[in-house]
């Protein structure tokens, strides 16, 4: 769910991967099948990637069976993308590269700096839902070694049932919960708004579509502008609104999301934006028998009536093809894409994952106990797609009109003067 070079006095961050005790000893030893000569691979990633369980036990996984090292380069999570960006620009690639799919690919230029993976034998093995996630001009240039989490409105169910409030269906019955958790002296929702990345106002955009079939081929064509689509000036209007009614608290513009887990495990926030996949990941190992008390809402907002919940963004390792160690970064590709060594990865782990042969996993509880639900109101996410989205920029222009410096009208000619600006530094007709 769901992270400058210039960086703003800030530096990427080097650590090597160490082998913790959770991974079976190794035998000091080296195996007489094994070179002699150690690789370090250099991989550069959102530091906020780094940590997830799977994606340590893989790495893991890797050292241990071959012998070479990972030399991580963690970029900070608000700047990851503009610090990415900007290294591949400047040929500063490193050996392996994680990076999201769609269209947000252009600025890498995948055909010229990563490896086409379209053929590997693990393709097959990929979900067919999550299979347009990858996709870049028809082809695949990373392993899709990620969860598969649905995002939502997280929320407390425990406190809801002891407030007697009923699990909101609508966006009437959603402020009808607020203002009942606020009268209790609850706050009803933590937002992280400091940290710009969680507003997260592409989980209204991905529900336009029902009214917009053709949204992102339009976005990407100029044929319409955010600008153009009056649901799209109800969803900033009603973030400003959530905010006049007291639905995100009074100190709301100096929550970051380090702050989010204890927020939510004691009880003074009932709800936050986010996805399943983190009561597990950021929030249970602090906090444990917290996830099981939350459940998963679709996201309401303003008075047209949409909601839903937004599928999986789908993160990739992708591999220079002009660096010094293509070979053995294929070589990790393919052991990492084997069956056994991706269900060892998983194993135990809650969430959903991007693979049919993985089998070790298990479901969240929010979605294990509302999967019907869930399902039916699941709406793919778009963002990806439209050239030009950044995240970290949108939430940027959205937090300026909950600090009142914008109005929605202003923000939403941000929102798109940096969509069209994007689209014409790569001279894309109709531009």
């Amino acid at each position: 769910m769901k992270g400058t070079f210039a960086l703003r006095g800030v530096a990427v961050l080097t650590m090597t991967m160490l082998l913790t005790a959770s991974c079976s000893p190794m035998d000091s030893s080296r195996n007489e099948n094994e070179p002699d000569r150690v690789t370090t691979l250099t991989l550069m990633a959102n530091m906020d990637w780094i940590g997830k369980p799977y994606i340590k036990r893989a790495w893991q996984l890797y050292e241990q069976a071959k012998g070479n090292k990972l030399d991580i380069q963690a970029a900070p999570i608000d700047t990851a993308t503009t610090v990415i960006r900007k290294r591949v620009a400047m040929g500063e690639i490193s050996d392996i590269v994680m990076y999201f799919g769609g269209v947000g690919l252009n600025d890498l230029h995948p055909e010229k700096n990563f490896v086409d993976m379209t053929g590997e034998q693990w393709v097959k093995d990929i979900k067919r839902s999550i299979l347009p996630q990858l996709l870049y001009n028809g082809k695949i240039y990373g392993l899709p070694l990620w969860e598969s989490s649905v995002s939502g409105i997280l929320y407390n169910e425990e406190l809801f049932d002891k407030l007697q409030i009923r699990k909101p269906t609508s966006r009437t019955q959603f402020d009808a919960a607020c203002e009942r958790l606020i009268a209790q002296g609850i706050t009803p929702i933590y937002l992280a708004a400091k940290d710009l990345w969680p507003l997260f106002p592409q989980y209204g955009l991905d529900q336009l579509v029902k009214a917009y079939p053709h949204l992102v081929e339009d976005l990407n064509a100029n044929r319409i502008k955010f600008a153009d689509i009056p649901e799209f000036r109800e969803l900033i209007d009603d973030y400003k609104n959530m905010a006049l009614k007291g639905y995100f608290g009074t100190n709301y513009l100096n929550n970051n999301w380090d702050g989010q887990a204890s927020a939510l495990a004691n009880g003074k926030y009932a709800m936050a934006f986010g996805w399943d996949v983190y009561l597990y990941s950021d929030v249970e190992p602090h906090f444990p028998g917290t996830a099981q008390k939350f459940g998963i809402l679709p996201f309401f907002f303003g008075n047209s009536g949409f909601f839903g919940y937004e599928g999986p963004n789908v993160a990739m390792m992708m591999v220079n093809k002009n660096g010094r160690h293509v070979q053995e970064s294929m070589e990790m590709i393919r052991y990492l894409a084997q069956t056994e060594n991706l269900n060892e990865a998983f194993s135990d782990v809650s969430s959903e994952t991007t693979f049919n042969i993985v089998n070790s996993n298990h479901p969240t509880h929010p979605y294990a106990t509302d999967q019907d639900y869930i399902d039916a109101n699941t709406n793919a996410s778009i963002t990806p797609f439209i050239i030009g989205y950044d995240q970290v920029e949108m939430g940027r222009i959205l937090l300026r009109v909950l600090a009142g410096e914008l109005t929605s009208v202003q923000a939403i000619k941000a929102m798109d003067d940096i969509r069209i600006a994007a689209a014409k530094a790569q001279q894309l007709p109709g531009f």
